[in-house]
């Protein structure tokens, strides 16, 4: 199944915003039943273990088998005003990350993120998600490895659907 973000007239405006990133949302592979994503969801996910915290946000039309996703992965301690307005080479502002892939069997939901480097270590992270959809809410956990070291976190998630107008 593959979920359409189009977060780009909101949470690409902030990420914008938030560090001068430039957000680019590329097609996403959906795979089994898609028809329980359809619709637009966002969200947030956060991570005890790491500090991070971020948006998300996907839309999938009906009909499609590809949606659009993004997360924005906040690293611990960001100061999102000061990294907006940072030119510190060193500083570690907000990113936009990829989902690679999503499968929907029924109510349940799985999926990856493309890699991407660890805020704090610059190791490389691989990253995995599962959720189940309750009606108009899909929550779930995450699993990050890194994979030079083999730390494993984890985190939780959640978005919702917002209502059709």
């Amino acid at each position: 199944m593959k979920p359409v973000i189009h977060f780009l007239t909101t949470a690409g405006i902030a990420v914008a915003a938030l560090g001068g990133c430039q957000a680019t949302t590329l097609p996403v592979p959906v795979r089994g039943t898609v028809e329980p994503l359809v619709g637009e969801w966002a969200g947030e996910y956060v991570s005890p273990e790491t500090g991070r915290s971020g948006s998300i946000v996907f839309s999938l039309a009906a009909g499609r088998d590809t949606a659009f996703g993004d997360v924005l992965m906040v690293p611990a301690n960001v100061d999102i005003p000061a990294a907006a307005r940072s030119t510190d080479p060193t500083s570690r502002p907000p990113r936009v990350l990829q989902i690679s892939f999503v499968r929907c069997e029924g109510n349940a939901v799985t999926g990856w993120l493309d890699p991407y480097p660890d805020p704090d270590t610059g190791e490389n992270t691989a990253t995995t998600f599962d959720g189940i959809i309750k009606g108009d809410k899909l929550e779930g956990t995450f699993v990050s490895y890194l994979e030079r070291s083999g730390v494993r976190r984890t985190g939780k998630w959640s978005v919702h659907r917002k209502a059709v107008k």
